[in-house]
């Protein structure tokens, strides 16, 4: 199977290397990347074991590519308009779709190009960043939940094969029906803690949880959205306020992904993560108070750019 990694950053560079050590045939769509990567390789500064390949395959356009078997989309929401460009190119009559990337909306987005029933998401928990372009810093996590965008026997099946796929690479993986579920399921960490370390300007995890005050609000804003997900009919599980809130006081001076995006100056993906998010929750009729507050406090913030 050919596999191509769309959107080569931080995240698809890190899973696409685990799958290509892993024997799979992948291939890398990069931008800014691609002369150092063509010079020196991908490296990858992992937690789990350095990866280093020397000569990946790669290519600065999907043109160049050409179709594949599988297209992993791992860049941000906010290039979803580039798709009609990009995505076409990388298509035959069977490719099929995994999106890792944030928030709600993407599969959607998707869908206008392929069969829904071609489509799975992909949820990923995982930190890593480019510290320079080709150089991926691997710091924490990795484990993805797959789940099928139409809820079919046979989309449930491709979700147990894409998380087969996975293992094999040495990633942790679980294979769910619903895929509503689980994207609520990373939401209730990237509302509260992607939210509130960009509101405060861009700070790191270990900055939020000295601020006095924030780690509860944090909590807040976690079970209204683990409200919502319950009254849409998706319960999350019945620890994960408090397994969340463990492992984020862990992940010490870690900069979640919209924080970075604004420390850049890049656009944040406010739509995708807080966005449509926050309207499903106005649509199951649960009082969101804290993450309403969160989202006015993100949109200032964002007015400052």
């Amino acid at each position: 199977m050919r596999i191509a990694i769309l959107g080569a950053g931080a995240l698809g560079c890190y899973y696409g290397a685990k799958l290509a050590c892993a024997g799979e045939h992948v291939a890398f769509i990069l931008r800014s990347a691609y002369e150092p990567v063509r010079k020196n390789g991908l490296m990858v500064e992992s937690v789990g074991g350095d990866m280093h390949i020397k000569a990946p395959e790669i290519y600065r356009t999907t043109q160049e590519c050409g179709t594949v078997d599988l297209v992993i989309v791992c860049w941000k929401a906010i290039s979803n308009h580039l798709l009609n460009e990009n995505l076409p190119p990388l298509l035959h009559a069977d490719t099929r779709i995994i999106t890792l990337q944030n928030g709600m909306g993407n599969a959607e987005a998707l869908s206008a190009f392929v069969a829904p029933e071609r489509i799975h998401i992909g949820l990923c928990f995982v930190c890593c960043m480019m510290d320079s372009p080709g150089s991926i810093h691997h710091l924490e996590g990795g484990d993805i939940q797959f789940a099928p965008y139409f809820n079919t026997p046979e989309g449930y099946r491709q979700a147990e094969q894409y998380a087969e796929l996975f293992a094999r690479a040495g990633i942790k993986t679980l294979a769910f029906a619903e895929a509503e579920k689980i994207l609520w399921c990373k939401l209730s960490w990237n509302i509260p803690f992607n939210g509130l370390c960009l509101a405060h300007g861009g700070i790191s995890v270990r900055q939020l949880f000295q601020i006095p005050g924030e780690a509860e609000r944090a909590r807040h804003i976690m079970n209204e959205v683990c409200a919502v997900a319950q009254k849409r009919g998706y319960p999350l599980p019945l620890d994960i306020v408090h397994s969340q809130m463990e492992r984020t006081s862990l992940m010490g001076d870690f900069i979640p992904s919209s924080a970075v995006d604004y420390l850049k100056g890049r656009p944040v993906e406010y739509d995708a993560i807080w966005g449509i998010p926050l309207q499903r929750a106005h649509e199951a009729g649960v009082p969101v108070p804290y993450w309403e507050q969160l989202s006015q406090d993100i949109q200032a913030r964002l007015q400052k750019i």
